[in-house]
């Protein structure tokens, strides 16, 4: 008698077990099925582009993106000097003959000790950016070398490359200084 009573509390344990593991596997594809009809919700943030309304109103994100188009899209070498993202850069306004030079200092902590070399600098004339730079170290004088462009191309360019948000992060490590 003791052997058949513990044998149905086992069958009846075994039972309760498999009903117990059926009812939770059941759940779970329950869940499973449950996910696929409504998707997670993720978040995708939109692009959000640069426009040159944005550049005339933020003179540090015009700066910033000017100095952006030069790293990446204007072909003088000297440029890359400044390509720094970390170390920020100092823009000095000079004004020289009536036209103002923005000089761009790698490094937005550079001291007046620490500036030996002429920088690269732009000017805004209008709608238009030219770049300068002094090709160093050739046979002749230092020689200045020079690219355009227009702020609508710059911010059109920025764009293309879906970096407005690097702009924007650039415009904050940016110090402006008058001369």
């Amino acid at each position: 008698m003791r052997k058949r009573s513990r044998l149905i509390i086992s069958l009846f344990l075994l039972g309760l077990g498999l009903i117990g593991l059926v009812l939770i596997t059941q759940g779970q594809v329950d869940k499973s099925a449950g996910q696929i009809g409504h998707p997670r919700q993720t978040k995708t943030t939109k692009y959000q582009p640069l426009s040159t309304a944005s550049l005339k109103t933020n003179r540090k994100l015009q700066y910033a993106s000017i100095i952006y188009y030069a790293i990446n899209h204007v072909h003088i070498q000297r440029w890359q000097e400044v390509s720094d993202l970390r170390s920020g850069w100092q823009v000095e306004l000079s004004k020289t003959n009536g036209t103002t030079r923005y000089l761009v200092w790698p490094d937005k902590n550079i001291t007046n000790k620490e500036k030996q070399l002429t920088p690269n600098w732009f000017e805004i004339s209008g709608h238009t950016v030219i770049y300068h730079s002094f090709e160093v170290h050739t046979a002749e004088e230092d020689e200045d070398q020079h690219d355009a462009t227009t702020l609508d191309h710059i911010v059109k360019q920025i764009n293309l490359d879906r970096a407005a948000q690097k702009v924007w992060r650039m415009s904050k490590n940016l110090v402006v200084s008058d001369r």
